[in-house]
C-alpha cells in the first residue's frame, strides 16, 4: 500500500497535544488575566459590603426616628444618675423595640446599671443580663471585624459598627452634672460655639433624649450616626451598652496623628476605658502599637473609667465612613472632608449654614 507521506511529528501535532512552550504561554496568560481581574473582584465585593453597611445604618436610623415619633424625642445618648452611680442604658437599648427586637428589650431592667449583674458574676461571662452581650447583626458592618474578637470584660458587652453622634467635643462619663455642664458650656459661653450633637448624656433614670424640633441646624444637615471600627482584645471602641456608645467629630474620619515625641494631646486619639490604660487593666495596645490605624491616648490615658471620653469615626471602607442623618438618609463622607464642615454637620443648634450633605 502506498504511503500517504504523513511524518511522525505531524501525527503528534494532529493529536492536539500542547508543547511545553505553549503550555507555559497559556499559564502566563491565565496569570495575567487573574491579576487583572482580582482587583475588580475585590472592588465588587467591597461595593457589596458597603451597600449592605449602608442599608444596616439606614435601618438603625429609621428605628431612631420611629422612637422619636412614638416617644416625642430621639433616645438618650446614655443615662446616668448624678451623685448615685451610673446606669449607662443607651440609645442602643431604647431603640430595640423599633428594630423587631422586643424579646431582647424585654430582658432589660432599666432600674439597675447595665453592669450590675456583670459585677455580681465576678467579672465573668455570661452574666445575668444576656441582653448586654447579645450581638445583633444589624449593628455590625460587613466590612468591620466579626463577632468574637474581644476578651476580658469587653467580651461581656455587645459591640457595633455604628455609634451615636455626640458633636465635636469630649464628653464626660461620670462627673457630677454641674461639672459636666461647665465643660460643655465653656465653649458656648466664651466663643459662642455649641458643640453638642443630637445625643448626649442624660442625668436621671428617664429616657429623655432630644426632640427633632431642637435640631435647628436642620435634620438633613445634622449627623445622627457614624461608623466606628472595632479592635480585638479588651477594647471598648464600638461598645454599645456603656458610655462608649458615642463618637465625636472632634477629629477627621480615620485620622491617626499620634506622635510619640509630643507631650500634649493631639487629634485622632481615642480616649476610652479598656483602650490604652498603661497603669491598669485594658492595656492591650498602649500608643497604638498593634493598631496604628487607631491609636489610643497612651500619654493621657485614664486609670479608671472616668473623665473625658472620645472616639473617632473610622471604617474599613477605603477612603471614608458612612454617616446617617436626622432625616434618615445615609451618605458616605470622605477622609479629606473639610474639618469645619465635619464639625458643622455634627452640631444640632450651632447656627451653621451648610448644604444638605
Amino acid at each position: 500500500m502506498a504511503s500517504l507521506g504523513i511524518t511522525t511529528h505531524e501525527k503528534k501535532r494532529a493529536s492536539g497535544a500542547f508543547t511545553l512552550v505553549e503550555l507555559l504561554v497559556v499559564i502566563a496568560i491565565i496569570g495575567i488575566l487573574v491579576a487583572l481581574l482580582l482587583p475588580a473582584v475585590q472592588a465588587a465585593r467591597e461595593a457589596a459590603r458597603r451597600n449592605a453597611c449602608q442599608n444596616k445604618m439606614k435601618q438603625t436610623s429609621l428605628a431612631m426616628l420611629n422612637h422619636e415619633n412614638a416617644m416625642g424625642a430621639l433616645p438618650a445618648g446614655f443615662t446616668t444618675v448624678d451623685g448615685s452611680g451610673d446606669l449607662n442604658h443607651t440609645w442602643a437599648s431604647y431603640i430595640l423595640p423599633y428594630m423587631e427586637e422586643a424579646s431582647v428589650f424585654g430582658q432589660i431592667d432599666f432600674d439597675k446599671p447595665v453592669f450590675e449583674d456583670f459585677n455580681a458574676a465576678g467579672d465573668s461571662c455570661p452574666n445575668d443580663s444576656p441582653w448586654t452581650y447579645t450581638q445583633l447583626p444589624i449593628f455590625l458592618c460587613p466590612s468591620d471585624q466579626p463577632p468574637g474578637i474581644h476578651t476580658g470584660r469587653a467580651a461581656c458587652f455587645a459591640h457595633g459598627s455604628y455609634l451615636a453622634n455626640v458633636g465635636w467635643w469630649n464628653w464626660y462619663q461620670a462627673l457630677p452634672e454641674a461639672n459636666w455642664d461647665f465643660f460643655r458650656n465653656n465653649d458656648l459661653q466664651i466663643s459662642g460655639v455649641d458643640k453638642r450633637g443630637p445625643f448626649e448624656k442624660v442625668y436621671g433614670e428617664e429616657n429623655e433624649g432630644t426632640p427633632l424640633r431642637k435640631i435647628t441646624d436642620g435634620t438633613s444637615k445634622t449627623v445622627m450616626l457614624g461608623e466606628v471600627r472595632q479592635y480585638p482584645g479588651e477594647d471598648s471602641r464600638g461598645l454599645l451598652y456603656l458610655a462608649s456608645c458615642l463618637y465625636s467629630h472632634q477629629s477627621l474620619p480615620n485620622e491617626s496623628t499620634d506622635d510619640p515625641t509630643t507631650t500634649s494631646v493631639k487629634e485622632g486619639l481615642d480616649q476610652l476605658e479598656w483602650c490604652a490604660n498603661a497603669n491598669g487593666p485594658g492595656s492591650d495596645d498602649p500608643g497604638g502599637v498593634l493598631n496604628p490605624s487607631a491609636p489610643c491616648d497612651s500619654k493621657f490615658c485614664r486609670n479608671l473609667p472616668r473623665g473625658p471620653m472620645s472616639q473617632t469615626a473610622r471604617s474599613q471602607h477605603p477612603g471614608g465612613v458612612m454617616t446617617a442623618y436626622c432625616d434618615g438618609h445615609v451618605t458616605f463622607v470622605t477622609d479629606g472632608v473639610d474639618i469645619d464642615l465635619w464639625h458643622a454637620i455634627s452640631t444640632r443648634s450651632n447656627g451653621e449654614t451648610v448644604d444638605s450633605f
